[in-house]
């Protein structure tokens, strides 16, 4: 039997937190792939160290419709789940990491193509949570494309690694694909599980992507600006990898040439190279010209937020004081 493992964020939200609680549970017995050894691993991976932000909001808006079939909605959230762990499988794998939620990663213990396919068992598993909770073929293409705008953010992110003039338009298109649709999608499918209105479906999925980008951004945000011996999780990564995010973006605006003659034809960067354009990053205040996009991102949320009905708006707006200032 469970306690409740469900993250301190949810716990102004009681109701919210007991449908995660229940979820954790149920999550636990999703996976079933016939070795029991990785089954144990990734039931890990769903049910503890995560804040469930996605299935959470999903919950949150499945409020808004006049159906509550608590069968429907718990299958939907764990579809959600399932989903975001698939992706973050497959991104440790193409990451190299060593850790997630401080275990060693699956291809750490058992090798890059078993990490693969267990991610792409996910997949599948996704589609049984989806099937469970819809029968309506509009909800499941909805369900379809947001896989497919993810693994095309993924792969976009793939195509840019490395290049020495990412541009922000190339970088919002890939967070949004990979991020920010995802949010959007569990909001919209909250709405369409409770048999909520098309307008409301419609807000809940614009609120979704700014929240969303906004998160996205604060997180790469963090990735330069965190102190690397108090932070939750491995700072400058993505600038290891060659993935060059937004601030360092902005801050190639002010010196192009400094920093394309830095990141040209390089595949990999030494540790002091690292430290060189961190730092460089900083003092060309690229955190900060980031944040102000974020920002705006934050605003145009909490703008739409305003027009949802109570008691919804309210502790929609807690939970989003709570995420996007996490970095600041």
């Amino acid at each position: 039997m469970f306690t409740n493992m469900v993250h301190a964020l949810w716990q102004q939200f009681p109701t919210i937190n007991r449908k995660l609680n229940d979820l954790t549970q149920y999550l636990a017995t999703t996976v079933h792939s016939g070795n029991a050894e990785i089954d144990q691993q990734v039931t890990g991976l769903l049910t503890s160290g995560g804040k469930l932000l996605r299935p959470g909001l999903f919950y949150m808006f499945a409020q808004l419709g006049p159906v509550q079939d608590a069968k429907r909605q718990r299958a939907a959230a764990a579809a959600i789940e399932l989903l975001h762990v698939a992706t973050l499988i497959h991104d440790d794998v193409l990451d190299d990491a060593e850790l997630r939620h401080g275990q060693p990663t699956l291809q750490v213990r058992h090798g890059n193509k078993t990490a693969i396919y267990t991610g792409d068992f996910l997949f599948t598993s996704y589609f049984d949570e989806i099937l469970k909770a819809t029968d309506s073929h509009a909800e499941i293409q909805s369900a379809n494309d947001i896989m497919r705008f993810i693994l095309a953010g993924e792969l976009n992110q793939l195509a840019l690694n490395f290049d020495p003039q990412p541009t922000v338009t190339d970088y919002l298109t890939e967070i949004e694909g990979k991020t920010a649709r995802l949010f959007g999608f569990a909001m919209k499918f909250g709405v369409a599980i409770s048999k909520g209105t098309s307008s409301e479906a419609k807000v809940a999925q614009q609120i979704g992507i700014a929240l969303g980008m906004a998160y996205q951004i604060r997180d790469d945000i963090l990735d330069y600006v965190a102190n690397p011996s108090t932070a939750t999780k491995p700072v400058r990564h993505d600038l290891r990898e060659g993935v060059f995010t937004l601030p360092l973006i902005l801050a190639s605006q002010n010196e192009p040439d400094w920093f394309a003659q830095r990141l040209q034809d390089q595949q990999h960067l030494s540790d002091d190279a690292i430290q060189t354009i961190t730092q460089r990053v900083i003092d060309s205040n690229g955190p900060k010209r980031a944040e102000q996009l974020a920002q705006q991102y934050t605003e145009k949320a909490r703008s739409l937020i305003a027009t949802l009905p109570e008691p919804l708006a309210t502790q929609l707006t807690a939970l989003v004081s709570q995420l996007l200032v996490r970095h600041a």
